[in-house]
């Protein structure tokens, strides 16, 4: 369609009241209401801009996102109106995503270490240089032990390209940023009911039960689920509450905001599920039916959570339990959400599972409003694949000896693992990670054993930018920006499934090359002739033929066009069309998109049956394998767990000595806090996440800085309003920052934000402005029109780093601090960080493991298991 013709006798018509401007002028209002998304306008030279589809990377969202590019460079972003999941919308970080591409302080050629670590010193040198050396020291590594190189990245959205890598060079030693996480939410849930997500049908449901996720800001998936947050409390009146330390966007969103005693979720969870049991208000049949236990051994088990018991821990009160119990009951549809706030403590697995609970006594599951399992769509990988690596590594991303039922890893832990000769290293990548600032113990534990060449001898950093980590590397190669690479993706982020794309809206700039071109090239300098029998296995021209190598033989996608279909329209399928009247997807009809529900009552088919045996406990097995499970006389998939059955009882669990039943562990040093000690949690906020969006001035100029938050009561007893210095002494360190005085928060607890406080990450995070730009960045007139000098304290290196000795989670929001006016000689942005007393606080935090002293006096009611001395079975890897 051409632009229509703007006069002004046609702009004052579009200037009046709505329907005489849709009569008067309707051409004009399609254009510029009617197609939002897909066309966009140079509001110059009036000329249409290029559109092209792509996904968001800012975050791990994912979401579907068209660029515009006019004259070579990106100009706008905004959300794709094909894309079912997120309709159109981008949220803030993703708007302003372009201007990762366009950081003055982008590494824009490779750079070589020349002064001491972390001194700052650098110079340029060339692609063959940088990935000679690289080589040199690789083949190095792997005359002594693959094992000794070791890669740990902080989001890899590659498609598999860095474990291909890594099993290219034979190394199981790898390392995600899933344990500071939710890697203990993800081991609540898997053994119980497979995937390691839920996707609970906000639109549709009626009631929510929300603990601990500040689902409208902060959690993962915001975008989509936030969306349907709004829809459920527009079309069904839905009630939501909200059970957290804070009053978040979400809690305040809420009908009702519960404060509750950080780490005790659980305990409340639990105590809900007491009164549905004790008052027969669960869904019998389906808890017969579909779950490993009956429900009179469930109102057995439950006998001893009582609301009493849970007011007692949680400082909920017992007729709130109560009341709330029979809502949540009684309320059809009805739904629970959790994210890291319940599941980022000491025994956070245990209250995952307590909570993951409710929709299963209530019979919400895989119901329309209900707790639904994910969506999700995969590709295969290209052929020939490497061999897994022939031994494993002391520790890697599925798995650490100290904590078999932990299969996302502990990576957390990964340093003290090297302090003490468990795990030695020759030579180290990272990639799309920063643990000196994400991680516990930030500077004083990372950056100690990153500024330590005996313990680390090569370091190289693929990276966009110089972070607080990749300040210590030896060489660092300069990846692409997400809007110049090549990606696949696909998210459980709603009901429907997809597959998605990311490709270059433009070329790389300066001498950047995307992840998988790097890896290939650092292979091919290895193997150059294919001898050593590694280059095949990195057989692709460019990132685009990779993808092809992914997309072009998928069934269904192939018969649309394959790569070249999701290059023009960026998902796949497209399920209708964005009605921008209801901001949902609908039919040709006009009819929103129905999803599919009950997806553990599909039917088994004959020819899925013909060769398959039933077992006596209605198990289908074919081919040696678990198919589905008969009940009621019907063939069922089931749910995908080994038995098909949801595993209220985890008997996994049981064999290192924790309970296989819901239950509830307090944090010991919760229970000995002393009147003047509180609990320090973290949050982040709705424009910024983990450590990346520090260089994006849209974003810094929202938000900038992170007061402690504290609660008048508390405030007023130690003497301190808002703006004042306080210093906040935990047994690891200290940190002295403002007050923010607050009745949205519980009494007993304190609360600093993270992505704020950088010490490097270029001249807006760090606020040093009058520096010149390095490294192939450019000089930008804007960045010096900065009116804020405050750039936050960063908590980190006050935290010890604690797991969760069942999913292996960091304990974010365990730790007690003292709170204190700030003295004479404290200053705004001090932090210090004792090295051995994190040592000591981790060490610590073993003695709760499987093989600790500790373990048995949490878990007298396991009494009858033999002990680790006895056990076989030392661990699992995936």
């Amino acid at each position: 369609m051409d632009m229509p013709k703007v006069t002004r006798r046609t702009f004052l018509k579009v200037s009046a009241a709505a329907g005489g401007a849709a009569a008067a002028a309707p051409r004009l209002l399609q254009a510029m209401e009617n197609e939002l998304g897909g066309r966009d306008y140079s509001p110059v030279t009036m000329a249409q801009r290029q559109a092209i589809p792509y996904t968001c990377h800012v975050c791990n969202i994912q979401d579907g996102a068209i660029a515009f590019v006019e004259n070579g460079r990106i100009v706008k972003l905004e959300g794709n109106p094909e894309h079912v999941s997120t309709r159109g919308r981008l949220c803030a970080k993703g708007n302003a995503g372009m201007w990762y591409t366009y950081n003055p302080d982008r590494v824009l050629y490779p750079l070589k270490r020349v002064g001491a670590r972390g001194e700052g010193k650098w110079k340029r040198i060339t692609w063959e240089e940088a990935l000679t050396e690289v080589a040199q020291r690789l083949d190095a590594a792997l005359k002594e032990d693959p094992n000794t190189i070791m890669l740990k990245w902080g989001r890899d959205r590659t498609g598999g390209a860095l474990i291909r890598f890594m099993h290219t060079l034979g190394s199981d030693n790898t390392m995600n940023h899933t344990s500071v996480c939710e890697s203990s939410k993800k081991v609540g849930m898997e053994p119980t009911w497979g995937p390691d997500i839920e996707t609970p049908d906000f639109s549709k449901t009626k009631y929510v039960l929300n603990f601990g996720s500040n689902v409208l800001e902060a959690a993962y998936f915001h975008n989509p689920l936030s969306q349907r947050v709004t829809e459920g409390r527009i079309d069904n009146h839905m009630k939501i509450v909200t059970f957290d330390v804070r009053l978040s966007n979400t809690a305040g969103y809420s009908d009702e905001w519960i404060p509750v005693f950080p780490g005790t979720d659980g305990a409340v969870a639990l105590a809900i599920g007491h009164v549905i049991l004790r008052d027969d208000l669960q869904d019998s049949e389906f808890i017969n039916t579909w779950t490993n236990v009956t429900v009179e051994e469930l109102k057995e088990h439950y006998k001893s959570f009582t609301p009493e018991w849970a007011e007692k821990i949680s400082g909920v009160p017992a007729a709130t339990i109560e009341r709330l119990a029979h809502e949540f009951a009684t309320t059809k549809p009805a739904t629970v959400f959790t994210y890291r706030g319940p599941a980022k403590h000491l025994y956070g697995s245990y209250n995952e599972k307590a909570c993951m609970m409710l929709p299963i006594l209530t019979g919400n599951v895989e119901k329309a409003g209900g707790y639904c399992l994910p969506r999700g769509m995969g590709w295969p990988q290209p052929n020939p694949k490497p061999p897994k690596p022939a031994k494993h590594a002391y520790a890697n991303h599925h798995y650490h000896p100290l904590f078999p039922l932990a299969s996302h890893g502990v990576s957390h832990l990964t340093p003290f693992d090297i302090f003490e000769g468990r795990t030695k290293v020759n030579v180290y990548f990272t990639y799309m990670d920063n643990p000196v600032y994400t991680n516990p113990g930030a500077q004083a534990v990372w950056g100690r054993l990153f500024k330590d060449e005996k313990l680390i001898p090569f370091f190289v950093s693929i990276s966009t930018v110089i972070g607080e980590e990749t300040a210590y590397a030896d060489i660092i190669l300069p990846d692409c920006m997400f809007l110049e690479r090549w990606e696949p993706e696909s998210m459980p982020n709603s009901l429907w499934p997809w597959l998605g794309i990311r490709q270059p809206i433009i070329a790389p700039l300066g001498e950047t090359r995307e992840t998988r071109v790097i890896l290939r090239d650092i292979i091919h300098k290895l193997d150059p002739d294919g001898s050593r029998g590694m280059k095949q296995y990195w057989n692709f021209k460019d990132g685009e033929d990779y993808m092809r190598q992914h997309f072009d033989n998928i069934p269904g996608l192939k018969d649309v066009g394959g790569l070249d279909f999701l290059k023009k329209k960026g998902v796949w399928p497209i399920y209708g069309k964005l009605d921008p009247r209801t901001g949902k997807v609908v039919d040709k009809t006009g009819r929103e998109i129905k999803a599919e529900y009950e997806l553990y009552k599909k039917e088994l088919s004959d020819s899925d049956m013909m060769g398959a045996t039933i077992e006596p406990n209605g198990l289908i097995v074919k081919n040696g394998k678990a198919i589905g499970i008969r009940r009621n006389g019907k063939n069922y998939v089931g749910f995908p767990t080994p038995n098909r059955l949801l595993n209220v009882r985890v008997d996994e669990w049981a064999k290192y000595g924790f309970n296989p039943m819901p239950t509830f562990k307090r944090i010991p040093w919760h229970e000995t806090m002393k009147d003047d000690e509180l609990v320090l949690t973290t949050y982040k906020f709705n424009v910024h996440v983990q450590s990346r969006t520090a260089s994006v001035k849209w974003l810094a100029e929202i938000v900038h800085n992170n007061p402690m938050w504290i609660n008048p009561e508390t405030a007023k007893k130690i003497g301190v309003k808002t703006g004042d210095l306080v210093r906040v002494e935990s047994k690891v360190g200290y940190l002295v920052t403002k007050a923010y005085v607050t009745e949205g928060i519980h009494p007993k607890a304190v609360a600093i934000a993270t992505g704020c406080g950088h010490w490097e990450y270029g001249r807006l995070a760090t606020l040093k402005l009058n520096e010149k730009p390095q490294f192939g960045g450019t000089e930008d007139p804007d960045l010096k029109n900065v009116w804020w000098d405050d750039k936050g304290v960063h908590p980190n290196i006050i935290i010890p780093a604690i797991a969760d000795p069942i999913g292996g989670s960091q304990a974010w929001y365990d730790t007690v601090v003292r709170v204190t006016k700030a003295g004479p000689n404290d200053k705004y942005g001090d932090v210090f960080g004792d090295f051995q007393k994190h040592l000591e606080a981790y060490r610590e935090g073993l003695r709760f493991t499987y093989k600790g002293d500790l373990h048995r006096k949490m878990h007298p009611e396991m009494a009858h298991w033999p002990g680790p001395e006895q056990s076989q079975d030392q661990g699992h890897h995936s």
